[in-house]
């Protein structure tokens, strides 16, 4: 089995997902994916065999609609935020993000997806029309799978981004809940 088929495998397997692009639906949030740690973290607590609770995570989505104003989406946000509040909600519209806003940013999802820090954070997931999951990864799943730590290749030559990919992998622990993971700087 690839590391999609795994990925896949393992999302099915989890009903909150189902439901968190249900609601996205429901509140017109569409073409969103699933990204960052919710994720990052049902892999890597699969993989380790530890339980997966995405009650726990930040519910990282995004999206990208062009005629969405700002306040619609603040709208959305606060309806979703009320109705379901079991969740801990992050959405973006990506086409409101911009490089200073220290969030995804771009005209498209899979754009936004080449701006998040890590390269095994850089994973979406969608839910095609036909019900099946799909998945972005304009990276690769394969540093997700092997558990490393790499920076986004685009911020390797910035000494900025890569103070803030630094500050973030102190900031995250990761390595306090999967002590094997291998971190990069390079």
């Amino acid at each position: 089995m690839n590391n999609k088929q795994q990925l896949i495998e393992f999302l099915s397997t989890q009903t909150e997902i189902q439901e968190i692009f249900t609601i996205l639906k429901q509140q017109q949030i569409n073409e969103a994916v699933l990204t960052a740690g919710a994720v990052r973290n049902l892999v890597w607590d699969k993989l380790t065999q530890q339980k997966y609770n995405i009650l726990q995570e930040n519910i990282d989505i995004l999206f990208a609609d062009q005629g969405l104003s700002y306040e619609k989406l603040l709208t959305k946000k606060a309806i979703i935020n009320q109705k379901y509040s079991k969740y801990l909600w992050n959405i973006q519209n990506v086409r409101q993000n911009n490089s200073n806003s220290h969030q995804p940013f771009g005209n498209s999802v899979e754009n936004a997806l080449m701006t998040i820090p890590e390269t095994c954070s850089a994973v979406g997931v969608s839910i095609s029309k036909q019900g099946e999951f799909e998945i972005l990864a304009p990276f690769g799943l394969d540093d997700l799978f092997n558990f490393e730590i790499h920076p986004n290749p685009t911020w390797l030559n910035n000494k900025a981004k890569m103070a803030a990919y630094q500050r973030r992998l102190n900031w995250k622990n990761w390595l306090d809940r999967w002590p094997n993971l291998k971190t990069y700087s390079k």
